[in-house]
């Protein structure tokens, strides 16, 4: 007889409660006292960062302007975003990457790839099954976060107690996630939904700048279809306006921008600030 496996079973519950995300979220808003629940058995201590896209960023901040018709590249050397997974993950003692995206595939996605899944990080790792996924090396789980960029997924990172509970990981401070996201079927798409005091452990990352061009905006509109997962952007005759409670910067709408009507800046120092706040969520060198 086969083993019946916890995490099997958080598959298929996740798989036929997913789409009512939404629906939870908004009774959290409606009724404290769920919320109080919700919190402490999915959400209590999370802290999570959105990471903009790192060809957001070189598109419109590591390209610099001399003049309107000149642009020069600066170095390949320049740091990414992306750069705060890639030291993370050199540091790790324990490295596990999911065979599916857990949210793509119980919203069937038609979009992105469902094997682009998770990367985990920290000994909770160690715990996760082997009938979900695979340890990897340094270099595959490097691999792993660039193929998932180069299929314009966005990367989130950070401490997540509800993947330490469907995954049975133990401790959710010794567990640290690397989601690959995309707009239309993340988890955290109900964030904006949910009260203040949840939904705000979802942030973008420090030191990001998100800035509209209006002179350089045709009011294509291309930047509001869908591509922004928590509704930030809103476009009336008057041009297009940024709503920076919701927005998470994670560089979507730059990306899809075609007309250098948004940019995206990151200060020198982003990455290591970054790095500095992650190091603290979860020891990941932990034996």
């Amino acid at each position: 007889m086969k083993k019946i496996r916890f995490t099997d079973i958080s598959v298929t519950v996740i798989s036929h409660t997913f789409k009512q995300r939404f629906l939870l979220a908004k009774i959290c808003n409606t009724l404290p006292p769920v919320a109080w629940v919700v919190k402490k058995l999915f959400f209590d201590g999370d802290d999570i960062q959105v990471l903009p896209m790192d060809k957001a960023v070189k598109k419109n901040s590591l390209v610099q302007s001399i003049d309107v018709d000149s642009k020069v590249p600066l170095s390949e050397s320049s740091p990414v975003p992306s750069d705060v997974l890639r030291l993370m993950i050199k540091q790790s003692r324990y490295r596990f990457i999911l065979n599916f995206c857990i949210c793509r595939t119980a919203n069937n996605c038609e979009k992105f790839p469902h094997d682009l899944g998770c990367l985990f990080l920290g000994k909770g790792a160690s715990r996760i099954s082997p009938s979900v996924g695979r340890p990897v090396s340094i270099d595959e789980a490097i691999a792993h976060i660039e193929k998932c960029g180069e299929a314009g997924l966005v990367h989130i990172i950070g401490r997540n107690k509800i993947d330490s509970i469907w995954l049975n990981a133990g401790k959710h401070d010794e567990l640290l996630t690397i989601c690959n996201c995309c707009d239309c079927c993340c988890l955290w798409k109900m964030a904006t939904y949910l009260p203040e005091h949840i939904g705000s452990s979802l942030m973008p990352m420090d030191g990001i700048e998100l800035v509209y061009n209006r002179d350089f905006c045709t009011l294509c509109g291309a930047c509001t279809k869908d591509e922004c997962f928590v509704h930030a952007i809103t476009m009336d005759t008057d041009g297009v306006t940024i709503d920076k409670k919701r927005c998470r910067k994670c560089g979507r709408c730059v990306d899809t921008c075609r007309h250098g009507g948004l940019t995206i800046s990151m200060d020198s120092n982003t990455v290591n600030r970054s790095l500095e706040h992650v190091e603290k969520l979860v020891d990941v060198n932990m034996s």
